[in-house]
C-alpha cells in the first residue's frame, strides 16, 4: 500500500510534500464545492401566481394562495456611495517642470531609436535639438551619443579610441548611453 522505504531522504521529502499537496487540493475542492447542497429550484413566483388560461367559471376552484415576494435588501445605488467631486483632494496638476522631463523622455527614446536602425544623421539632428534644450546634461548623454554617430559614421581605430576613453571615463559610468557605445563602437 505505502511505497517502499528507501535511503534517501530527499524521495522521502518528495513523496510527504506529494501527499500534502493532495491533501490540500481535496480541502480546497471540499470548501469550493461540497459545502452546501445545491439548493432545489424554486418555482418562479409571477408564474405561479397567474395560470396562462382562466380556470372554467363552472369548476369550483379553491382559491390561490397568496405568495408574497421577500423582501431583497436594498443597496443604495452607486451614484450615492461614490465620493463628490468637491469632496475630493486637488488632482496633482502637470507642471511645466513635468512637461519638460516628459519631453526629454522623448527625445532620449527618438535617439535610441535612431540608434537602433544606426541613423548616424539623425542621431546628430536629434542630438543637436537635444543640446539646445537640455544644455546641462544631467543624464551624461551628449557626448555619449556623439561617439556612436562618430563610431558609424567612421568606423576605425580612431572613433573606437575616442569610444575608449569616454567608456572608460570614471564619471560616464552612470550614463545611459554607455551599454550603447560599448555595443556600437567596443564590440564590432
Amino acid at each position: 500500500m505505502f511505497p517502499p522505504k528507501t535511503s534517501d531522504p530527499r524521495i522521502s521529502i518528495r513523496l510527504a510534500a506529494g501527499a500534502l499537496a493532495l491533501v490540500v487540493l481535496a480541502a480546497l475542492g471540499w470548501l469550493v464545492f461540497g459545502r452546501e447542497e445545491p439548493k432545489a429550484r424554486q418555482p418562479d413566483v409571477e408564474h405561479a401566481t397567474r395560470p396562462e388560461q382562466p380556470a372554467p367559471r363552472d369548476v369550483a376552484a379553491s382559491p390561490a394562495p397568496v405568495v408574497e415576494r421577500p423582501t431583497e435588501a436594498r443597496t443604495p445605488p452607486v451614484a450615492s456611495i461614490a465620493p463628490s467631486a468637491e469632496s475630493l483632494p486637488p488632482s496633482h496638476p502637470i507642471s511645466p517642470a513635468h512637461e519638460r522631463v516628459y519631453r526629454e523622455n522623448y527625445l532620449i527614446g527618438q535617439l535610441q531609436g535612431a540608434i537602433d536602425v544606426e541613423d548616424a544623421a539623425g542621431i546628430r539632428r536629434l542630438l543637436k535639438q537635444y543640446r539646445e534644450e537640455y544644455p546641462e546634461d544631467e543624464q551624461l548623454l551628449q557626448e555619449g551619443y556623439e561617439r556612436i554617430a562618430d563610431c558609424l559614421e567612421h568606423p576605425g581605430a580612431a572613433s573606437r579610441a575616442e569610444a575608449r576613453r569616454w567608456y572608460d571615463e570614471k564619471q560616464n559610468r552612470a550614463s545611459a548611453a554607455r551599454r550603447a557605445v560599448r555595443l556600437i563602437c567596443l564590440e564590432r
